[in-house]
């Protein structure tokens, strides 16, 4: 029945188009969580290797676990494993192609067997008991519902934000795009269906995707296979799995993770930016302390207050034309640029809302007030807005005001799509002059000039 929540939640999500949240996970965030994700999963199998008790939980509460086991490896298990490890790793560089996991189970099957080192306390998965497993409506009644939903809308935002995290990992990897509503219906009906079958809650899981890929999966297909070879498996060949060490399954889990461990790629972004690779460090070690959820949801939560600040705080520069081009360009970067005298014209960052429009403002007249005397037009270049909220016309209002009372015209650039509605709607438009919005930065400036001039405007 909870399988089955999960899916209706997944389904419903899909339909409803809320992929879209995916998008508000950072690359950055998306390689520091992959980094924790795999460095958590390989501390889940190495116990396997050691031949020691597991246990559950987060990167550190594994650690935790391990150290005080440590005097109990089983040394013939630990040998298993790091050699089935060492092959499985070493025939990924020397041939991809080669199915190094299918032999390393085969190998190990035999050797455990024939040396009977169940025996000698290597711990193997034993007899497992097959049936086939057939659809029914869960039992439990519609009372339990209730109960269960918290605990399935939990599970559907980790199953989400692990599946789509590794999807996106993946697709950037293979370059291919995925559809992030197309694989919420999907997660959906998987979870349905193992729901009628009695079978668990499905997910797009981290280290099963690394295991798909390093077997050289290429398509869906792959699944269909695999579904039928389970199927087969579970009715008639579990048997001969019954000798399959724990450290065998360790190794390959372990092998298909270690590409998790992105260190390139953390270098990349230390390379580029600072706050960026400051964000992938807090998803990792959020990961690695508080687990794959609250580590996630911390590292979304910081990356949106970063965006929030940097949104709120843009840089407002001056433009000039530069040298020998039509374009204009900052001033501050480019010092061949030149501006007409009488003439400032002003460019924010970022778009103009609620949370910077004060900023803006204050930025703009501090600069105005820097300007050289003659000061006659400041023009503002709208060129990152395609629409205005309540707070940037009434700062754009005020600015007018401001300005017009120490005689200076305020013009405006480029203003585009709803942000003319809103200034016509707000009387702005009729105030400032028709005469005064201008399409782009260079008619501005050359309306400017002409007026400044008009025999030589009307000479040319």
């Amino acid at each position: 029945m909870l399988a089955m929540l999960v899916g209706a939640i997944f389904v419903t999500f899909g339909l409803l188009h809320l992929g879209f949240v995916s998008q508000f996970i950072a690359t950055s965030v998306q390689v520091g969580m992959m980094f924790g994700l795999g460095l958590t999963i390989i501390a889940t199998q190495i116990p396997k290797l050691l031949g020691i008790p597991g246990s559950e939980g987060t990167f550190v509460d594994q650690v935790v676990n391990i150290i005080p086991h440590l005097s109990g490896t089983n040394w013939i298990t630990l040998a298993l494993g790091v050699v089935s490890l060492a092959a499985l790793i070493l025939f990924k560089r020397i041939a991809p192609r080669f199915p190094a996991a299918l032999v390393v189970v085969v190998g190990s099957i035999l050797i455990v067997s024939l040396l009977n080192l169940p025996e000698q306390g290597v711990d193997v998965i034993g007899a497992v008991s097959t049936s086939l497993p057939l659809p029914a409506i869960p039992h439990a009644g519609l009372s339990s519902i209730p109960t269960l939903l918290g605990g399935a809308l939990i599970i559907s935002l980790i199953g989400y934000a692990e599946s789509d995290t590794v999807a996106e990992e993946f697709a950037n990897k293979h370059r291919y795009e995925i559809r992030p509503d197309q694989e919420l219906i999907a997660l959906g009906a998987s979870n349905i269906a193992a729901g009628l079958f009695q079978g668990f809650i499905a997910g797009g899981g981290a280290s099963q995707t690394a295991a798909n890929e390093s077997a050289g999966a290429k398509s869906q297909m792959s699944g269909l296979i695999v579904s039928v070879l389970i199927l087969l498996t579970a009715v008639a060949l579990m048997p001969l799995f019954k000798n399959l060490a724990q450290a065998v399954l360790g190794a390959i889990v372990i092998s298909a993770v270690i590409g998790f461990i992105n260190v390139p790629a953390m270098r990349h972004i230390r390379q580029l930016r600072r706050d960026s690779f400051i964000l992938a460090l807090i998803a990792l070690f959020g990961v690695l302390i508080l687990g794959v959820l609250p580590g996630l949801i911390l590292a979304m939560v910081i990356s949106a207050l970063l965006i929030l600040v940097n949104a709120a705080k843009p840089d407002v520069v001056q433009l000039g034309r530069k040298a020998g081009h039509e374009d204009y360009v900052s001033l501050e970067r480019f010092p061949d640029a030149s501006s007409l005298p009488g003439l400032l014209i002003i460019r924010p960052g970022a778009l103009l809302f609620a949370f910077n429009a004060k900023h803006i403002r204050e930025e703009l007249m501090d600069q105005v007030r820097a300007s050289s005397p003659g000061l006659q037009v400041v023009v503002l270049d709208l060129e990152m807005n395609t629409d205005l909220d309540v707070e940037g016309v009434d700062t754009l209002a005020e600015l007018r005001r401001d300005l017009s009372l120490d005689g200076i015209e305020f013009w405006l650039a480029s203003p585009r799509g709803h942000s003319v509605e809103m200034l016509e709607r707000s009387g702005l438009l009729d105030q400032i002059g028709k005469d005064h919005i201008y399409w782009s930065v260079p008619e501005a400036a050359d309306a400017f000039a002409a007026r400044q001039n008009p025999s030589a405007t009307e000479m040319s």
